[in-house]
């Protein structure tokens, strides 16, 4: 029957040679993602924790993340009683970030529990980003 078609060019047996176009990953699959597509896919998968992000997803939500945090300060510094925005401001975004960091360690074939090792001070962030830092697992991986 011959080697089954898998979608990543990179993985041993692919129909596909180095540098040869191969069909997109999606979202959920590690497909790389712009500005713009990942802070939507992100807010659409807020409570999606399977499958996996790219480097890309997670970076520009990032930015996005650290944006609206900002705004929130402002609002929250400015304005005494709009401390609600803020406030749900931050909560929506603990859920959207915390669905994202789970679905960018799976892009790296780790369990999402490894988002857990962030409650270690110090130590535990720094494990972190070198993990969110890392390339993901070309093909296909325990986690998608």
């Amino acid at each position: 029957m011959g080697t089954p078609y898998t979608p990543y060019p990179e993985t041993p047996g692919s129909p596909y040679g180095p540098g040869e176009p191969g069909p997109q990953r999606g979202y959920l699959q590690g497909g790389p993602v712009g500005f713009g597509q990942a802070i939507s896919e992100a807010f659409k998968n807020t409570f999606t924790y399977s499958g996996r992000a790219s480097r890309s997803a997670y970076w520009w939500f990032f930015l996005f993340d650290v944006i609206c945090y900002v705004v929130a300060g402002i609002l929250q510094r400015v304005h005494g009683p709009v401390i609600i925005v803020a406030v749900i401001i931050y909560v929506i975004m603990f859920f959207v970030n915390l669905s994202l960091a789970v679905r960018r360690l799976h892009d790296t074939d780790k369990s999402g529990f490894w988002v857990l090792i962030g409650l270690i001070p110090i130590i535990g962030g720094i494990v972190l980003l070198v993990f969110y830092l890392m390339p993901g697992t070309p093909g296909p991986n325990r986690h998608g």
